[in-house]
Order: C-alpha cells, then structure tokens, then sequence
C-alpha cells in the first residue's frame, strides 16, 4: 500500500525537495506555528459559520468538482491578519523558490482557499491543479504551481483526507487513471501541510461517514507570467496591504511581476509602473 512519507519542518528545504522530485507530495509536520494557527482557525470558523456550501454555478461539472456540501471562499488577507503568516512563510516560500525560480523571474500566489469539507460530501475526482494551463501540465513540462495543504483541524481518512497518488508527476502518460492502490490519503494532524506539485494527481477524500467539517487551507504559487485563479487585488484592497512587506504586497497581486533589468521587462503594471505608484497611491522612489 503506498504511502505519503512525512518530515519534520526541521529537516529542511531539502528534505522537501528530495521527496517531491520522487513522490510529488510530501507531509510536512507541524508545519504552522501552534498561534498562527488557532488565530487563522478562529477566523476561518467565523467566516465560515455564515458561508453556503456548495456553488452557484449553472455547470454540473463545476457543481460536482466544488462538491455540494463543501465551504470554499478566497480572500483570505482580507479575512484574517494570519493569512499573511501563512503566505509568507519563509520555509513554502524557500520550496517555491527552488520549484518555480528556474522557469520565471517571480511567482505570486495562485489562490489561497479554504476548503472546508462537510458531511456526506462525496470524493472529489483526481486531478493536477497544472490542468488549469494545459501547456504546462505534461510530462516533459516544467512546474508552473506548487501548492500545500494545510490541516486546519485534524485530517483524517474518515473526514475527508486529501488523496494523492505519489509518483503520478513522473508518470510518461498523463491520461492514465490510477490503480486504487496507487491512492493514498494525507492523514495529518491541524498544523501540518502536505505540499505538493502542481502535476500530480490528488483530489479531496470522501466525508461520508462523519458530522465534521474538515478544514483544510489550500495555498499555491504560480509563475508569475501566468494567470492565477484568484484576482487577488480585486479580494483585498490597498488599505489593506499597503502595511505590509513587499514580498507579501507582490504575492498578492500589488506589484508587478516578472521584472527584469537586463530586458526591461515587468508585467502586471499600471501606466508600466509598479501597481501602487501607476495607480498614485504611492510616490515614486
């Protein structure tokens, strides 16, 4: 039976890197601060309490892949000051570094997602979240996303425990559908990540036996020279990141991406200045 290995935070980089260049999926332990995640919890439970589950698209695709008893929202800066933690924690973003560097000048934050799983909700289908740019999601592509998944509560097989089929990055047929007994499922307890690539297959588990909802944080990069599925600065407002740093400003959409001084290329501006400063809201350094 195959299995996600599992590594302490301690080990490093990479540790980290070692396991997703063979296995595509690694389970990162203790992974968030005990603080930032009970403030990020308290938050989320907030928030959540008055969230539908279940989207009001027309598609039954979208309707079944989003699952019908599942609470999914975004815009997570603007709904907990902890989001910002998480965001630019300096161990995923050294991951990101060493995964995404090599083909972009940058990156920015694709999403980040609450996924909160109730009960009766079915198993979500198998999929690479690299599907969303088509071009980028066969073999012999580079990686465009990485990703991890945080257990807000307990993640347990029982409750909806993510799948992942470990190795399914390096498969040479992307439409092969996996074997039941390359499935596993992240078992991981709140606080923990599993961090994985955006070309392995994985999916949400199956909540259909309990009456608890599974929170699960879901935070992924992407190249920078690539459309993200979440219009960050469109779910968080200048007044709220114009405190924060940099890193945090451009991972969220408020800077321009993909500068380089040898080309004079910069993407994502505003009369081709740096966002704050096209828009006037900041003066030029």
């Amino acid at each position: 039976m195959v299995a996600l290995q599992q590594i302490s935070k301690s080990d490093g980089v990479d540790a980290v890197l070692e396991v997703l260049a063979s296995d595509g999926g690694v389970i990162v332990r203790d992974f968030l601060p005990s603080a930032t995640l009970q403030r990020f919890r308290t938050d989320m439970e907030a928030h959540a309490s008055g969230h539908r589950a279940g989207s009001v698209a027309s598609s039954d695709a979208v309707q079944r892949f989003w699952g019908r008893t599942t609470k999914r929202f975004t815009r997570l800066a603007h709904r907990s000051p902890a989001f910002i933690d998480i965001l630019t924690d300096p161990f995923y973003l050294g991951v990101a570094d060493a995964m995404l560097l090599p083909w972009g000048e940058d990156y920015w934050m694709n999403t980040g997602q609450m996924m909160i799983v109730g009960p009766g909700e079915r198993a979500q289908w198998i999929h690479r979240d690299a599907d969303n740019w088509p071009t980028l999601c066969r073999p012999d592509s580079p990686e465009a996303t990485v990703s991890c998944m945080f257990a807000i509560s307990d993640f347990t097989a029982e409750a909806g425990a993510t799948r992942v089929v470990p190795g399914s990055h390096r498969w040479d047929d992307y439409s092969r559908q996996p074997q039941p007994d390359e499935i596993c499922q992240a078992v991981m307890p709140a606080g923990s990540g599993m961090i994985y690539t955006g070309r392995v297959l994985h999916g949400a588990g199956a909540n259909a036996t309990t009456d608890e909802w599974r929170y699960g944080l879901h935070l992924s990069y992407v190249l920078g020279w690539l459309t993200p599925e979440e219009a960050g600065p469109l779910g968080t407002s200048w007044s709220e990141v114009e405190h924060l740093s940099p890193t945090a400003q451009r991972l969220l959409g408020w800077r321009c991406s993909g500068v380089n001084s040898q080309y004079a290329a910069r993407l994502w501006t505003v009369d081709y200045e740096d966002v704050p400063v096209g828009l006037g809201i900041e003066s030029h350094p």
